[in-house]
């Protein structure tokens, strides 16, 4: 991997971060402006002109830009933040002029018509609505106002629609083009090129960008805080959230390290003080974690938990003894053995993608005008000492540093009379906290260097059959010292029945709860302390365990897996624990109406079918099942001849092998995995109404679609394109031209007797009529009229693009390999896919459309009635 860095005649710097692993590209500018640096009636124009660029240039009309990269085979967004906005394209190396030239017209040459400016009015107004129907948004920003009262970080990002709707195009334009100019953006090229040619493509497309003179901004400065102060909201909740922030030094701070390590071992990962104590051993919360923000002006660190019923004073209360434990006794070093792996490992995994590569030199480039800073960065963390920790815990962790947020159902003046009591807790909990005596010996702590490697990513997938029937694939890829694997057997939904629905989950939630030879809290850190990602998942039809590892690790992180996988007691009291945790979080579901839109849809499409069923079950499944419905469960899956195995990565052949043998043994022979569930046929038409009090609508319309094997399974992936994406049919009509909605797309699903294809869409409730008949204007043009060739070529060149940059990482590499085996695919055809996407023509799209558009229907709504 090479790095340089020069700047051009009008300012502009340029970052090249060249890397051969995979034949693709990212193109980035960033923006050194964002909404911390809007003036009073402002709010929120950095995010309007972020999306009004994407609305036309001098070269581009609406539509062409996003139209042209994803017949390109690539993909295209921005985001905005307090302190930045990044535009960025990724797409095949071979297309880089394309990337080039829309960011170079984007970000130099917008038109701001001003009829396209009032269509994305509307769009914008309506992110604005999805916004406030969000339980996690409503609360980071009531989070943000309570810690910062003068500060802009305590204003939204996407401003107030008030605002949205008063810009005039030439107030758009006249603060674009004082902000956006040359000498306040660098542009970030990441991937496989060659520089030279690079460098005058960069000439080419940007050197001719007006130098505009900028208009320096002065921030309002926070005045300091020296009291306790808290702020809250009422909002219709089954979760009540709540967070605890103090005050944190920006990103240049030589603090930054060790608050990082404070917020891991105060509440970051299972084996975290935080989350061991009131997650797993009191299950106070649902959830509970701690973060360390360090942004370009004085930041946060939070403390944030999620929970349920009347329980404001003991979780407070814990948060805090935990503060007082870490201020009077500074961390042990297996902590800081687990928090720097932690640490170290991420530089393994961020540079697996060419996105990750550019973000990662862009932030470190526009924070510290270093693109190469997480070197000393990683120095600075392998230097800290457990003291090291304690002294910034001492440091920052002050009450007269703390803002406190709530949000959930009750009235504001009783959750005011809550927050008021957390001076008087603090007192009680961490000013009269004493040492504790603890031994904590200093131990080896491993330092995780990438080193230098030839790069081979094209080894043929090896398959293996074993006598007993176990399956598995190796794929070689040895360009990072990572591995990522998936053991899949049948199963998950399909064996439950609709009294045990959530039996799958249940299993997962509580199949480590530890081993023969360690208990839970004793498992956990383990994988922990090797930075291993080790997760057992289910689906409808599917259920295994994901195993993530750095090669550094691999004899220890299989003997952990096979332990793991193979010994769990499942212990009483964590499926008592993790029950009581699911049944908060069917309880939460009613929270978040999109997915009550998609459960609603679900069951009207398949009524009694195990498609239908509640991943996490319902309140009256859960006391149907217990320990003895998990054992039957679990025997009857791991059989030898059910798994299948995928091994992708920078692996060993033979200690897996060795190690596979090992898990043969222990397994069920003679396990069976039921065969397919009847179908209830739709007849007709149906609809699914649910009334629900919020600012959208949700709205799916779909059909019965293909099953995982269908052979037209390529053709239905080409209508989806020929739909999806900024250039597709459904946001540019029901988006770009009608203005109906900020999220829109189809849905797809497929499974083993059948799917179902659809759209989705999140608007006003009086849009919700036309948002339906356009889906069905739409989904009708494709059962009558052929698409055209142009309109095809563009869908096949965006999937195979998306397929190759998708396959960049390992994990989603390991996948397609797994899943294709696992329901009787042939993954040579994934891994070679754009051969059967060359099949697909336009008669065959229209017959397809014909077969399943022409069928009845369901549509599910969840919003206000009208």
């Amino acid at each position: 991997m090479k790095q340089i860095k020069y700047q051009l005649k009008n300012k502009m710097k340029v970052l090249f971060v060249q890397s051969k692993k995979s034949p693709v590209i990212s193109v980035q500018m960033w923006v050194r402006t964002g909404s911390a640096d809007e003036k009073k009636s402002e709010e929120g124009i950095s995010h309007f002109i972020e999306h009004l660029v994407f609305k036309g240039t001098e070269k581009f009309k609406v539509g062409e830009i996003a139209n042209l990269v994803e017949a390109s085979g690539g993909e295209l967004n921005a985001y905005t933040s307090f302190d930045q906005t990044v535009f960025y394209v990724t797409i095949s190396k071979s297309f880089s002029d394309v990337a080039l030239d829309v960011v170079s017209q984007m970000m130099g040459y917008p038109t701001f018509i001003p009829s396209e400016i009032d269509s994305e009015r509307e769009v914008v107004c309506e992110e604005i609505k999805m916004g406030q129907d969000s339980p996690g948004r409503r609360s980071s920003q009531l989070m943000f106002s309570s810690a910062f009262h003068k500060h802009p970080y305590g204003l939204p990002v996407i401003g107030y629609e008030k605002n949205v709707r008063s810009w005039s195009a030439k107030k758009i334009k006249q603060y674009y083009q004082s902000r956006y100019v040359p000498s306040n953006m660098f542009l970030v090229v990441s991937g496989d090129f060659e520089i030279p040619e690079m460098k005058q493509k960069v000439q080419k497309y940007f050197a001719g960008f007006e130098p505009f003179k900028l208009k320096k901004v002065k921030r309002i400065t926070e005045p300091k805080q020296n009291k306790f102060q808290f702020k809250s909201a009422k909002y219709q909740l089954q979760d009540q959230h709540l967070h605890l922030t103090f005050k944190a030094p920006n990103v240049k701070s030589k603090d930054v390290p060790a608050l990082d390590i404070l917020s891991m071992v105060l509440g970051q990962g299972d084996s975290s003080l935080l989350v061991k104590k009131m997650r797993l051993e009191k299950a106070l919360v649902n959830s509970i974690s701690a973060f360390n923000y360090n942004p370009q002006d004085q930041g946060l660190f939070a403390i944030s938990a999620h929970y349920q019923e009347e329980k404001f004073t003991e979780v407070a209360e814990e948060i805090f003894k935990q503060i007082a434990f870490i201020q009077n006794n500074p961390p042990s070093w297996d902590e800081i053995k687990r928090a720097r792996i932690s640490i170290s490992s991420e530089q393994f995994y961020s540079i697996e993608t060419v996105d990750g590569l550019a973000n990662k030199a862009g932030t470190l480039e526009f924070y510290l005008d270093d693109a190469d800073g997480h070197k000393k960065y990683l120095a600075a963390i392998n230097k800290l000492e457990p003291k090291d920790i304690q002294k910034v815990a001492k440091k920052y962790l002050k009450l007269d540093q703390l803002s406190a947020s709530y949000l959930g159902a009750i009235d504001k003046a009783a959750s005011e009379k809550k927050l008021k009591t957390l001076p008087a807790l603090w007192k009680k909990t961490v000013v009269s906290a004493k040492p504790v005596e603890v031994k904590n010996k200093k131990i080896v702590i491993p330092k995780l260097m990438p080193k230098a490697k030839k790069t081979n990513t094209d080894a043929p997938v090896e398959k293996i059959i074993l006598k007993s029937g176990i399956k598995v694939l190796f794929k070689q890829v040895d360009d990072i010292p990572t591995v990522s694997s998936k053991f899949v057997f049948r199963g998950g939904a399909r064996l439950e029945t609709p009294d045990t629905m959530g039996l799958s989950d249940l299993a997962t939630r509580s199949w480590l709860s530890g081993t023969a030879n360690r208990n839970e809290a004793q498992l956990l850190k383990s994988i922990e302390e090797l930075a291993m990602g080790l997760s057992p998942f289910t689906g409808k039809n599917t259920f295994g365990f994901s195993v993530d590892y750095m090669t550094a690790f691999e004899d220890k992180a299989l003997n952990l897996a096979l332990e793991a996988m193979t010994e769990s007691p499942f212990s009483t009291e964590v499926i008592a624990r993790e029950k009581l945790v699911m049944a908060q979080q069917i309880k939460s579901k009613e929270d978040h109406p999109s997915s009550l839109c998609v459960r609603q849809f679900m069951k009207t499409m398949f009524g009694s079918h195990p498609l239908a069923y509640e991943g996490s079950g319902t309140l009256k499944t859960l006391e149907n099942i217990n320990r003895p419905e998990i054992l039957e469960v679990k025997d009857q899956m791991l059989s030898p001849k059910n798994l299948t195995i995928a091994v992708v990565g920078d692996f060993n052949k033979k200690a897996w092998l060795k190690k596979i043998e090992e898990l043969e043994k222990r397994l069920n022979q003679n396990a069976e995995v039921s065969g397919p569930h009847i179908l209830p046929a739709l007849h007709e038409n149906r609809s699914a109404f649910l009334e629900k009090d919020k600012e959208q609508s949700h709205v799916i319309i779909g059909w019965r679609g293909l099953s995982i094997t269908d052979p037209d399974r390529f053709a239905l992936q080409a209508i989806q394109a020929i739909l999806a994406g900024q250039g597709g049919r459904l946001f540019y009509e029901l988006r770009d031209k009608n203005s109906l909605a900020y999220s829109v797309s189809p849905l797809k699903m497929e499974s083993l007797e059948t799917g179902y294809f659809g759209g989705y869409i999140a608007c006003s409730p009086e849009k919700v009529e036309k948002a339906i008949e356009m889906f069905q204007i739409e989904f009708q043009k494709l059962v009558k009229e052929k698409v055209s060739l142009d309109e095809l070529d563009r869908a096949k060149r965006y999937l195979i693009g998306q397929h190759d940059i998708g396959l960049q990482r390992k994990s989603a590499l390991c996948n397609l390999l797994v899943f294709d085996e696992v329901y009787g695919n042939d993954y040579r055809q994934s891994l070679q896919v754009a051969a059967e996407y060359e099949k697909v023509t336009q008669d065959k799209i229209k017959q397809l459309a014909e077969s399943l558009f022409t069928k009845p229907h369901v549509v599910s709504i969840v919003g206000k009635k009208l």
